[in-house]
């Protein structure tokens, strides 16, 4: 992020996953802060996905984690929305910003109307909860295009990219820098 910043001018976010063994690291929050320190990097350009099984064990020490952390101004991000048996009771308990849509409902979207209604119900929770959403996994135009008209935040998926290597990435940069005059 640090190199990027230099080379771009600008920093590109970066989501990272929190597992259940993360959270239970006592130094787990000092040793981020440090690290983003030591390398100028902002705490709200830092982001922690929060997945179901980071929850199922011991949700009150999660929570405090999670508090912590978007106290010392991390985005928070649930991970995965929709995927098990808790996550109505994540909704209510666990304080977030970004609900991520798990990829499984973004791929039936163009199965039918019962599909569709999902996802329109689960970006209508969120925004009611005052979270940004993600739809992961978009592939197809149509997808795209639905979730576009439904006022998602951010879409991603094989439809823009695959996962490419750091080179490649960076070429990609380039090109919508380019793209945009920047």
């Amino acid at each position: 992020m640090h190199l990027w910043k230099e080379k771009y001018d600008f920093f590109l976010p970066v989501s990272v996953n929190l597992s259940r063994i993360d959270i239970y690291n006592v130094n787990l929050e000092k040793n981020i802060l440090h690290y983003l320190d030591d390398n100028h990097v902002p705490n709200k350009k830092y982001m922690f996905e929060i997945t179901e099984s980071a929850y199922a064990d011991n949700t009150t020490q999660l929570i405090d984690v999670v508090n912590s952390l978007r106290k010392d101004g991390f985005i928070i991000e649930m991970d995965d929305f929709g995927t098990g048996y808790s996550s109505l009771n994540m909704l209510a308990d666990l304080p977030f910003d970004v609900l991520k849509i798990d990829m499984a409902f973004v791929r039936n979207i163009e199965k039918g109307p019962r599909n569709r209604e999902i996802v329109k119900l689960i970006i209508d929770i969120a925004r009611s909860l005052g979270a940004k959403i993600v739809a992961e996994g978009v592939e197809t135009e149509y997808q795209y295009q639905f979730l576009k008209e439904l006022g998602c935040d951010v879409v991603q998926g094989f439809y823009f990219s695959r996962a490419v290597p750091v080179e490649e990435f960076e070429k990609l940069i380039e090109r919508e820098l380019a793209e945009s005059g920047n």
